[in-house]
C-alpha cells in the first residue's frame, strides 16, 4: 500500500512542525539530561564528529539500529549523537523514531512531546496492513532524504542483553524496500547500572559505540528480510560482547 494524499499531508506537516519547535525540545531535553538526571558521556565530542561525518554522504540513506534497554533510549541516543547547533543547521540528521504505541499515546504530553520529537506510534503485533503502513511511512521520509532510528529486537531485553533469539524482521523489510541504505548499528547502556530499566539511575555514566555496516542477502521474500535483520542482530550482539570484554580487563 502506498500513502494516500491526507497521509503525506500529515507527515509533512510534522517534519515541518518538528523542525522549527526541535531547538525547543531539544533544550528541554538536554536541560533534564544534564541537570535532573545528570547524566555523564565521557567521549561525546567524538562521537558528534563521527556522526556528523557519517550524515555527510546524503545520497545514502541511513537507518539507525539499537539495542534497547529503557524507555528513553532513543531520546538518549539522540541527545548523544548531535548537538542542538548540529540539528539546527541538518534537521534530517534527527533521527524519526517509532514506539510502540501503548508506551506513550496515553499521555498527551507524552503523544505531543513525541510529535515534535519526529515519532511515528506503531502497534507492536499489529495487522499486516498496519506493518505495512508503517514501512511506507519510513520509506516516505527516507525518500525526503531523513534518517530513520528503530530497535531491531522489536522490544526492550529483560535480560539486559541483546536478544538474538526473538527480534523483529523489520529492519530487513525496511532494507529491501529502500536500496543502497546504511545501517548505523549503535550499542548503548550506562556503564555503573545498565540493564533493563524504565529509565536510568541518576548520575549514569552513558556509554555508546557506534559502526556503519551494509547487509546484503542474496536471499529472497521473507527469508532475506529474516537474514538482513539478523546481520544486524549479529554486529549488536559482537558489539556488546566487546563492551564487556573491555570491561571484564578494566576498560570500565
Amino acid at each position: 500500500m502506498a500513502l494516500n494524499f491526507r497521509q503525506k499531508i500529515d507527515l509533512e506537516l510534522q517534519r515541518s512542525l518538528a523542525s522549527k519547535f526541535s531547538v525547543i525540545e531539544y533544550f528541554w531535553m538536554m536541560f533534564a539530561f544534564r541537570f535532573i538526571y545528570r547524566f555523564k558521556v565521557a567521549n561525546v565530542a567524538e562521537i558528534r564528529k563521527r556522526y556528523r561525518q557519517i550524515m555527510n554522504d546524503k545520497n545514502r540513506p541511513v537507518l539507525i539500529c539499537s539495542n534497547h534497554l529503557t524507555l528513553i533510549d532513543s531520546v538518549i541516543q539522540a541527545l548523544v549523537l548531535n548537538s542542538n547547533f548540529g540539528y539546527l543547521t541538518r534537521p534530517k540528521t534527527f533521527a524519526w523514531n517509532f514506539p510502540e504505541r501503548k508506551n506513550y499515546y496515553h499521555k498527551f504530553y507524552w503523544r505531543v512531546l513525541c510529535y515534535f520529537g519526529k515519532c511515528i506510534p506503531v502497534t507492536r503485533g499489529g495487522s499486516p496492513e498496519q506493518s505495512r503502513l508503517a514501512r511506507d511511512q519510513m520509506s516516505y521520509v527516507v525518500s525526503k532524504g531523513d534518517v530513520l532510528a528503530i530497535f531491531p529486537e522489536g522490544h526492550r531485553s529483560r535480560s539486559g542483553r541483546v536478544d538474538t533469539q526473538e527480534y523483529s524482521y523489520a529492519p530487513g523489510q525496511f532494507l529491501q524496500q529502500i536500496p543502497g541504505a546504511r545501517v548505523l548499528c549503535v550499542y548503548l547502556r550506562g556503564k555503573n547500572h545498565g540493564g533493563f530499566a524504565d529509565f536510568p539511575k541518576k548520575g549514569e555514566e552513558i556509554y555508546l559505540e557506534m559502526q556503519v555496516i551494509e547487509p546484503s542477502s542474496e536471499l529472497s521474500g521473507m527469508r532475506k528480510a529474516r537474514d538482513l535483520s539478523s546481520q544486524i542482530i549479529g554486529k549488536l550482539k559482537e558489539m556488546e560482547e566487546e563492551y564487556f570484554n573491555h570491561a571484564a580487563v578494566g576498560g570500565q
